[in-house]
């Protein structure tokens, strides 16, 4: 599926005309890798599916939801994540916008994430996000091998998941940054231990300062 025609994709998902959140010290993305950002999407999943099923929330299910399935893969989203991350090389800003593809379904029909969707949810939007950011193309044949659905399934739920955020792929850079700024408040203290080495004095300070700024502790 190519989205060339829709919305002006072929203009760069990320509008670099936008304000971006300020971080002095070095580039986000040169601080947080992909671990970081798997494990903070992976963990708000789990919380978001917990949550809709303490509140009994219905996924929707039926042939007119493709996103929907009964077989749940054995992996845990955390590894299904690091799978689709190694074989498709995924760059982190795609992730990122993946992350945020998915974020704006849940809050444009208050879709309700559940265990049976969350899969097919995080391989459709990758593919989604990898088609309109990065310049290799993989076919779908090749995504579906990675997730373990038919070629069939892969373009429905691409398809859907398109439409339903009404072909709105663009995103601000402000948006991509909100989320590192997130993944940066998820951090466990060895993490940020770990960052904290790698930064000079003034990186140390600045970063400190961010965290202070920016993170709030629960009570």
């Amino acid at each position: 599926m190519e989205y060339k025609n829709e919305q002006n994709v072929e203009n760069n998902i990320i509008n670099q005309n936008n304000k971006i959140i300020e971080i002095k010290y070095k580039s986000i993305e040169d601080i947080i890798n992909k671990d970081d950002i798997i494990n903070f999407i992976s963990s708000t999943f789990y919380s978001k599916i917990n949550s809709n099923k303490k509140m009994k929330k219905k996924q929707s299910r039926g042939p007119n939801e493709p996103l929907y399935s009964k077989n749940i893969p054995v992996l845990s989203l955390n590894k299904f994540l690091v799978r689709i991350m190694k074989y498709t090389e995924c760059e982190n800003n795609t992730l990122i916008v993946a992350y945020l593809y998915i974020m704006k379904l849940i809050e444009k029909e208050n879709f309700v994430l559940g265990i049976n969707n969350a899969y097919r949810l995080l391989l459709g939007a990758v593919v989604l996000a990898k088609k309109v950011l990065e310049d290799i193309r993989l076919n779908n044949a090749y995504y579906c091998d990675i997730g373990g659905i038919s070629v069939n399934e892969l373009n429905m739920i691409e398809y859907s998941l398109f439409t339903r955020i009404n072909f709105d792929v663009n995103l601000k850079m402000e948006d991509v940054n909100k989320v590192y700024s997130q993944v940066i408040c998820f951090l466990p203290p060895t993490r940020l231990n770990q960052i904290f080495q790698e930064q000079d004095n003034n990186g140390k300070e600045i970063l400190n300062q961010f965290i202070k700024n920016n993170c709030k502790k629960e009570d």
